[in-house]
Parts: C-alpha cells; structure tokens; sequence
C-alpha cells in the first residue's frame, strides 16, 4: 500500500489547505491535502497501472506534478480535480507505453484481412502527398489544427484543449471529425485516379 506521509488529521478544509499551500509554497500543506485522497490516487492507478509498484510510482509522479499544477490552476473542487490529474497522467503513461510497443512492430506484419496494409503509404512521387495536403487545407480550420497538432506535432488531446482553451470534448470531436473527413477525402483522390 502507498506510504507517503505521516498521518495527520487536520480541521482545515481542502480549500484552507490548498488556499495555504498556494500562498506560502510550503510543501507541507500540500501534503496534508494530498494524504487525505492518497488512497483515492493510489486506487485510480492501480486501475489502470495494474501493477502495484507502478501504481505507487504513478502516484509519486502526481504529487510531484501537484506542487506546481496546485500553484498554476483555480481549483474549485481539489478531490475532483485531483481524480481528472490522475487519471489523465495515467491515460497518458498508457499512451506512452503504447507508443512505444507500436515502434517495435514491423510493418509488413500489420496487415488487414484482405491483405491490404492498414495505413495509406503516401509518397511524394505518386502525389498523395499534394492530395493530403489539399486535403488538410479543405478541412475547417477548427479541425485541420487540432488534426496537426495531435498527428504531426504529438500533442496530447489535454495539451491541445490548453492552449486553444477548449474543452477536452470538443478538441476530441474536431480530431475524430477531421481524420474522418481527411479519410473521406483521400479516399475520394484514389478513386479519381483508378
């Protein structure tokens, strides 16, 4: 099980503590604060970790982000807000993990039923490249920057929703609905051309 801090039970409210920790600096408020939903940490990343050396580590890593993310952000609701922070550093670790075991396939192994290969190879010799860049450009704009900062630039759907302040569903929606429609189109530039 995680031991981070030495209990202590404290009156204050989590708004006293957070308000305290965020005036001062002082790590000791914040870990009060922490240690009251460190179960609640510690269970969101076994759930997803699945493991519980990495849970622990997850957990470690998220306070850790907290001393600065805590001094950054207006927190209404710290137990809500920290469960969306855990949560999101553990989808993201996942991600990583996954990116990671992606690399390590070789692509002539990945190949749909009919023997089609999943991915459309685009080269600039045969034009696809020109087609995906038309493509892109008839995108609405909302969608082709989202689509380029999550494909080309390898932004993560939160970094994206942070700097265009948006919500995280919306940012998801634009790049659903703008890889579809670049699918859409793509497909429609191989047809004319067969």
């Amino acid at each position: 099980m995680l031991r981070i801090f030495n209990p202590r039970s404290s009156e204050l409210s989590d708004e006293e503590l957070l308000g305290r920790y965020q005036a001062t600096g002082e790590l000791a408020w914040l870990g009060q604060l922490f240690e009251r939903y460190a179960e609640l940490v510690y269970g969101v990343c076994l759930k997803y970790c699945r493991d519980e050396q990495e849970a622990e580590d997850a957990a470690m890593a998220i306070f850790e982000q907290l001393v600065t993310k805590a001094r950054e952000h207006e927190v209404h609701n710290f137990k809500s807000w920290l469960h969306v922070l855990t949560k999101n550093h553990c989808l993201m670790q996942l991600r990583k993990a996954s990116r990671q075991r992606e690399q390590n396939f070789e692509p002539q192994l990945m190949q749909s039923v009919d023997g089609r290969h999943h991915t459309i190879e685009i080269s600039e010799d045969n034009g696809q490249m020109k087609g995906l860049q038309d493509c892109m450009a008839q995108l609405p704009e909302e969608q082709r920057q989202c689509v380029q900062a999550f494909y080309l630039e390898g932004h993560s759907y939160k970094e994206i929703a942070e700097f265009r302040q948006e919500e995280l569903g919306r940012v998801r929606s634009y790049i659903q609905n703008g890889r579809r429609n670049l699918k859409i189109c793509m497909e429609k530039k191989v047809d004319k051309r067969v």
